[in-house]
């Protein structure tokens, strides 16, 4: 059921923007990146194998490269990597922020990130910020990953989460719909509520076992839906090929 990745990753890369800049792409031979996502930027994106991309997600290479790793989701609407916008009043290093800041963990709209400056030419000149989406991991519709966060494996981000830039997600934790991601998660963690709850998924070590079953049932589930959601883009695709034939 493998098609050729050159031709997807060039569809992909034609339906962006036109002022958009295109990034060179490394895709999997087993990826699917649908031919109706958005990839931009300057940097390199490289995206692993068992891979999907679904349409209208956007894959953003402004800042730094973008690294996803085997067996991923990446859902409508996501953007992954997106621009990180400026303001003077605020710091982008999630170790700066403690439990009583404002804007800390929230549901509200992502608070806007410093990079010292609107200067397109000073953009140019700073260090990448490099995007990290490691194995496993589940992103659902309309949900942001900002330039420079790294997703642990097997991590679950439900819809409209935002995970701001520099945060670093944990392996296998659950980050909950409407939560703005403000610093960094611990493996196995869940976040919910207003970003500033959590609860460990591990409560006692009696469990553990119980816990990561249940976690790799979940995990190959997500790989059938995964399977299956291929299947059916690639045959939607064939079909919309046949029809502009005619």
């Amino acid at each position: 059921m493998t098609s050729s990745q050159p031709n997807t990753a060039t569809s992909a890369s034609q339906s962006a923007s036109a002022l958009s800049s295109r990034p060179p792409v490394t895709l999997g031979q087993t990826t699917h990146l649908d031919p109706g996502a958005y990839v931009r930027g300057t940097h390199a994106i490289t995206v692993g194998e068992y891979d999907l991309v679904h349409p209208r997600a956007q894959l953003v290479a402004v800042h730094g490269p973008l690294s996803i790793g085997d067996r991923c989701i990446i859902s409508e609407k996501c953007i992954i990597g997106g621009p990180v916008r400026s303001t003077s009043g605020m710091s982008s290093d999630p170790a700066s922020k403690t439990p009583s800041a404002p804007g800390s963990g929230s549901n509200q709209p992502s608070p806007l990130i410093n990079q010292g400056g609107a200067d397109d030419a000073d953009d140019e000149e700073r260090d990448p910020m490099k995007t990290v989406i490691h194995d496993f991991v589940y992103v659902h519709p309309s949900s942001h990953v900002q330039a420079g966060a790294t997703i642990r494996e097997g991590v679950l981000i439900e819809s409209n989460v935002t995970v701001l830039a520099n945060v670093t997600v944990g392996a296998h934790a659950k980050i909950c719909a409407g939560v703005t991601v403000d610093r960094n998660v611990e493996d196995w963690t869940v976040v919910y509520g207003n970003g500033n709850m959590k609860r460990p998924r591990k409560r006692r070590s009696a469990e553990e076992d119980q816990t990561e079953l249940v976690e790799m049932l979940r995990l190959k589930a997500m790989d059938k839906e995964r399977e299956g959601t291929v299947t059916l883009l690639r045959a939607a695709a064939r079909t919309a090929n046949l029809a502009k034939k005619k």
